[in-house]
């Protein structure tokens, strides 16, 4: 059975993201800083039913020691989302062609797919673009049907 329910291709552009930041293994602490960061949003009226959350595993644990891993939680931000204090910050992210990975939204199945998504790639002809983050990507209206996506970055095909 396959780790995905439905797999395309996405060209992503790039686009202007406010960020909180753990630095850590990654693990149990993420899902904490997940939690964290949407009470952040709602606070700040950001959080609705078009609400998109980005999370990112900044650095590879297999190279990394696993004290010095980042791990962003993200949300796309339009110019007029001033981020204040030393927690919140922006930043630009590139965009690119993605390989999207429909999955269950259980940590069951984000775990499998970041396992087996990148052999899948190879088989498929793909190449993954080492120069661009793997991202979780939680759009409430998948969520809410307890789906989730998993946007691995490829390089351009020839």
């Amino acid at each position: 059975m396959a780790f995905f329910i439905q797999m395309r291709e996405e060209r992503l552009n790039p686009v202007r993201v406010i960020y909180t930041r753990r630095i850590g293994a990654y693990g149990k602490e993420n899902a904490v800083l997940m939690q964290r960061w949407k009470e952040w949003l709602r606070e700040h009226g950001l959080f609705g039913s078009d609400s998109v959350i980005l999370a990112i595993a900044m650095d590879d644990p297999s190279i990394t020691e696993a004290s010095q891993c980042r791990y962003d939680v993200c949300m796309v931000a339009g110019e007029s989302v001033k981020v204040s204090g030393n927690e919140v910050y922006s930043r630009e992210l590139s965009g690119g062609n993605y390989v999207v990975f429909l999955i269950e939204h259980t940590s069951q199945a984000v775990e499998r797919a970041w396992s087996e998504s990148f052999g899948y790639l190879g088989q498929m002809g793909y190449t993954l673009d080492l120069t661009r983050p793997v991202m979780e990507r939680y759009a409430k209206r998948l969520v809410d049907w307890h789906l989730c996506e998993l946007c691995v970055p490829v390089k351009e095909r020839e």
